[in-house]
């Protein structure tokens, strides 16, 4: 065995190949030691070893790795040389790239096509030409619903085809130029759409802008274009036109239809990324006061999830999750709220988890009047967001009125009060003063003698003319109906 070095026997390395191994879950380690077994590709058994020594590592758990007892168990009897064992690491990883790659090439039909015509355009492989062109064709006719890459692969085969067919050096037979063109227009108008839009929602949430040419002259010629030909270009057309029209309700409702049409025969990635882009839509519209885009936002969520583009085991976005929660508490939905946010909590990322289920889930508590739930969930909980500290803290004070603890309320309206002065830099002005305008109506509502309707009257006067600056100042307001 090798002789360990003091200094350096108890170092552990999590060096690149050992993150990247730690990513592959169980059956890809299985294809993986089976592709580095092949004598097609590996011709020293030291890598094997090598992989089988540092996976063996990972499943128990391990955070990394001592060189020299890596070393002993893949170069018995040889002196550790760090150089050569470096060689060795990034020749692993090189060939687990390899791996990663034929993974992907293996699972993607349209990869597996271009690969073969690559080869036989190449390699002049003239026997195969036809039929391969053919099956390829084929494929392309048989899909319902062809999604982006499908288009590019599309063009790709036409333009193996031309060359194929050599019709450059031919007079006499027609090339197929028109299907190369109309391939390669989808495809980019489609790429630019997407790129037209990510470039509006960046700057409409961030500093960033973006200078991108050409969609003048792309959105007159889309203008005239068939689309209804055309589906997978229209959606995204329209999916663009919401945001740089937004006004015009019209394109969202045109793309609704499309998206009702077509969305079960989309693929994943895009239906979710097109739905995100439309609940975004719907947000815009509710945050200027559009009270009925409520209906719209769930009405899509609940389509998306019942043809399967969000109830995927892949992590739910923390927005997307407290969004439907809000949208379902505003429109009386109870029940579905508390259900959905049971049934999606092991979706969310794991780092937010419990937080972002225990706020929502108060949330729902609140409507439902389950109040001593509400307290049992948020008053030991500080949320890093301040979107959700300040409405976690807004539901505590209604839960300690609607319990009628005012000793309670009072303390907690002081350490509302000192907690907004404190983090002054971190809240916008506007919506500081809509939160300590909270706070000054509810000391004054609860300072309110039960049939005082002409200080009852006051106090809702005062609030229906600052209401704009008040955080909900429909519950204030419904408490002194109440009151009156």
């Amino acid at each position: 065995m090798a002789t360990k070095n003091k200094s350096a026997a108890t170092e552990q390395h999590r060096n690149k190949v050992y993150q990247v191994l730690e990513c592959l879950d169980e059956s890809e380690h299985k294809r993986l030691s089976r592709f580095l077994h092949s004598p097609y590709f590996i011709k020293t058994k030291t890598l094997v070893n090598l992989y089988e020594v540092l996976v063996a590592k990972i499943r128990k758990g391990e955070p990394g790795f001592d060189r020299l007892d890596v070393w002993g168990e893949i170069q018995p009897n040889v002196p550790f040389d760090p150089i050569v064992f470096r060689k060795n690491c990034s020749d692993l990883l090189k060939w687990t790239e390899i791996f990663m790659a034929q993974e992907f090439q293996l699972q993607n039909d349209n990869y597996r096509t271009l690969g073969l015509l690559d080869f036989l355009v190449q390699r002049k492989i003239k026997p195969l030409y036809d039929r391969s062109i053919r099956e390829a064709r084929e494929r392309m006719a048989q899909k319902s619903f062809k999604a982006l890459d499908d288009f590019y692969t599309a063009y790709s085969i036409e333009r193996h085809y031309y060359t194929m067919m050599d019709f450059d050096m031919s007079v006499d037979k027609r090339a197929n130029i028109e299907a190369i063109s109309e391939n390669l227009d989808v495809f980019y108008w489609i790429e630019k759409l997407r790129l037209f839009s990510a470039s509006l929602s960046q700057q409409r949430t961030s500093l960033h802008r973006y200078d991108l040419n050409g969609l003048p002259q792309m959105l007159d010629i889309l203008s005239t274009y068939p689309l209804d030909k055309c589906p997978e270009l229209a959606i995204y057309y329209y999916s663009f036109l919401t945001l740089y029209e937004e006004e015009n309700v019209d394109h969202y409702n045109r793309l609704l239809q499309l998206l009702d049409q077509y969305l079960p025969q989309m693929p994943r990635q895009e239906a979710m990324e097109i739905i995100d882009s439309a609940l975004h839509y719907c947000t815009g519209k509710i945050n200027r006061g559009q009270s009925e885009f409520y209906q719209k936002y769930f009405d899509l969520f609940v389509f998306s999830l019942e043809n399967g583009i969000f109830s995927h085991e892949a992590e739910f976005p923390v927005w997307r999750y407290s969004n439907i929660v809000a949208a379902a508490l505003r429109l009386d939905k109870l029940d579905w709220a508390e259900q959905f946010v049971k049934d999606h909590k092991h979706l969310l990322p794991e780092i937010s988890r419990e937080n972002t289920y225990s706020f929502n889930l108060a949330r729902v508590y609140r409507f439902q009047k389950k109040y001593s739930n509400v307290i049992n969930l948020l008053k030991n909980v500080e949320y890093e967001d301040m979107g959700y500290n300040l409405i976690s803290k807004m539901m505590l004070l209604i839960t300690y009125y609607e319990l009628d603890e005012y000793d309670a309320l009072n303390n907690f309206l002081d350490t509302f009060k000192i907690f907004l002065k404190r983090k002054e830099k971190h809240i916008p002005g506007p919506r500081r003063t809509s939160y300590l305008n909270l706070i000054k109506y509810t000391r004054q509502l609860i300072r309110l003698i039960p049939g005082d309707k002409q200080a009852v009257g006051k106090l809702k006067n005062a609030i229906e003319q600052e209401k704009s600056m008040i955080v909900n100042h429909e519950w204030l307001l419904e408490k002194l109906q109440q009151l009156g």
